[in-house]
């Protein structure tokens, strides 16, 4: 009866939960400089409507969307030379992206380090279940990191 419960545990575990590695900053940014597509930097507090955030979270992971876009205002600092100086104010779209039922689940309000795409003549935000793209209330170390990567120093 015991080998039961473990087959069935060890057949179910993949459906049932999403491992994620902690999401890493700086690799992030060596993925997006890596990347061909045009991407920004910035840090500052992402606003939007929370009652737009996907619903059916744990119910019925076939009725989940891939991604769900709502409106957003990203306003902060973006990254150039001399670091999130240059004031940055900006309407993003913010792509919320599922895997089964597990969607990211950003905060409106909240202090973010974000890795803006542009594409076709708009800005996008992801957030993903694991977290990447999108860090929240980021320490001045990893923004003095990032910007080391962006200047081309240590990485």
């Amino acid at each position: 009866m015991r080998w039961i419960a473990v087959v069935f545990s060890l057949l179910a575990s993949p459906v049932l939960s999403l491992s994620c590695s902690p999401p890493d900053p700086i690799e992030n940014y060596k993925s997006i400089e890596a990347s061909s597509a045009p991407w920004g930097v910035a840090v500052g507090q992402l606003s939007f409507n929370m009652g737009k955030l996907p619903t059916e979270r744990f119910k019925d992971p076939n009725r989940m969307p891939e991604k769900t876009r709502i409106r957003a205002q990203f306003v902060g600092h973006s990254l150039d030379a001399n670091g999130f100086k240059t004031p940055f104010q900006a309407n993003v779209t913010l792509e919320v992206q599922c895997i089964l039922s597990w969607c990211g689940m950003p905060t409106s309000g909240t202090r973010y380090l974000a890795y803006i795409k542009h594409e076709g003549g708009k800005r996008k935000v992801f957030a993903e279940p694991c977290g990447a793209n999108l860090f929240p209330n980021p320490s001045n170390r990893t923004l003095n990191k990032v910007h080391s990567c962006f200047v081309g120093g240590r990485c």
